[in-house]
């Protein structure tokens, strides 16, 4: 049991260890937290506001694309190039060394002729720039995919007038495959 405050009905400061004092608390279950109710005699967790829901709505749209990003983008053969933001940044990079080399500006080099370290520590062929060109290009639509559908669920999220509203986001739906 912890110690908690109570206010015009409404659990305040949460005690772990004994309160100090002088200040006037009631026992508590370890469940009950800052904003639940207290009738005098039982706690009851607060009714969910639109706002909250909104937020649970966000943290689920943000779970799922945490979960994508992780798993990388997938590309032919069943492998995946990862999605964090270095290895965007060194796909930029190839893309451009590819975009140089295609113009016959510079060489293609041998470093990424020898192909692209996927998430399965399995080299991905890049014999031309072409072939990285394709590479980066199918990494980043997925990548951009992925961030466009988050904000397109987060925008439905922010705009729902109601909960009935909210409840029809569905936000395993929709997501690039």
């Amino acid at each position: 049991m912890k110690h908690v405050t109570i206010l015009n009905g409404t659990v305040g400061v949460v005690y772990l260890c004994p309160p100090p004092e002088g200040v006037e608390t009631v026992e508590a279950p370890d469940d009950v937290f800052p904003g639940w109710l207290h009738d005098g005699s039982t706690f009851h967790s607060p009714e969910p506001t639109l706002d909250g829901m909104r937020a649970d709505k966000v943290v689920a749209i943000n779970a799922n694309t945490d979960a994508l990003l992780l798993a990388g983008a997938p590309v032919e053969g069943g492998l995946h190039v990862a999605l964090d933001d270095g290895s965007r940044a060194d796909l930029t990079a190839m893309a451009a060394t590819a975009t140089a080399a295609a113009s016959g500006a510079l060489p293609w080099p041998e470093s990424y002729a020898r192909g692209w370290i996927s998430m399965e520590n399995v080299r991905i062929p890049l014999a031309t720039p072409a072939a990285g060109l394709a590479l980066a290009a199918t990494a980043g639509d997925y990548y951009a995919a992925i961030v466009q559908h988050r904000r397109d669920l987060k925008d439905a999220a922010l705009a729902a007038e109601d909960a009935e509203a909210l409840d029809a986001i569905d936000v395993s739906a929709g997501w690039p495959d």
